[in-house]
């Protein structure tokens, strides 16, 4: 006859002790023949590899925990300060002061280099001119010279990263070059009412991956603010 014995596979050893994860708890004569404690050198015992690998686990929870926590806080901190902004700007008494307030404070809050506001208008439906203070252009909504951001408009919504260098040029001149890193955000209504850059010399301040809800917010406040100036 021939040999029936039927050899265990290290993987069938290793299945069953998984399906089975209080074995060596019951069985205590087979933990007791296990060679644990006279290990080869520079391995550990099956205990220490559990703890370390429980105590790993809970790093990484602790880890991701806290990171909830930062961003939370950082969440908390950054709408508490959008709320301020939009009251400072609702407190303004003219277009002139507004939009001085709105680039000022914009540059400030964003940590930026430049912010360039450029207003629109559309056959007889204008916005009152004033005495305009710093980066800001008016133009009529089919100028030529904005057609280069009508896929930027078209989205009407915030962008973060970057923008060609005729974009800059036209938004920033001479500082163009310098520009690495924009928030674009779009004003949009009907009729749309312009568009603001938000502009750092830094390449990372201003990325792709940014959340641009807070963008979203702070257009759509501007934008009805700039609004009423529409007559």
């Amino acid at each position: 006859m021939g040999d029936t014995t039927k050899q265990i596979t290290a993987q069938q050893v290793k299945d069953y002790l998984l399906e089975h994860k209080d074995f060596l708890i019951k069985e205590q004569d087979v933990l007791e023949t296990l060679v644990l404690n006279t290990s080869p050198q520079g391995t550990i015992s099956l205990a220490q590899r559990q703890v370390e690998r429980l105590q790993a686990s809970n790093q990484q929870l602790h880890n991701q925990l806290q990171a909830l926590i930062d961003n939370a806080i950082l969440n908390n901190t950054l709408q508490t300060r959008i709320h301020q902004l939009s009251l400072k700007l609702m407190d303004t008494a003219s277009l002139a002061e507004l939009t001085a307030m709105m680039l000022s404070e914009l540059q400030q809050e964003f940590n930026a280099d430049d912010v360039a506001l450029r207003l629109f208008y559309q056959h007889d439906n204008k916005i009152e001119q004033g005495e305009f203070k710093g980066n800001v252009a008016y133009y009529h909504s089919d100028d030529d010279d904005l057609k280069q951001f009508d896929k930027l408009l078209e989205k009407q919504t915030p962008i973060c990263g970057r923008l060609n260098n005729g974009q800059k040029e036209f938004l920033f001149n001479e500082q163009a070059e310098q520009v690495k890193s924009i928030a674009f955000l779009p004003l949009s209504s009907i009729p749309c009412v312009g568009f603001l850059a938000i502009a750092s010399y830094d390449e990372n301040r201003f990325h792709t991956d940014m959340a641009t809800d807070y963008l979203q917010f702070l257009a759509n406040v501007i934008m009805r603010l700039l609004r009423q100036y529409h007559h």
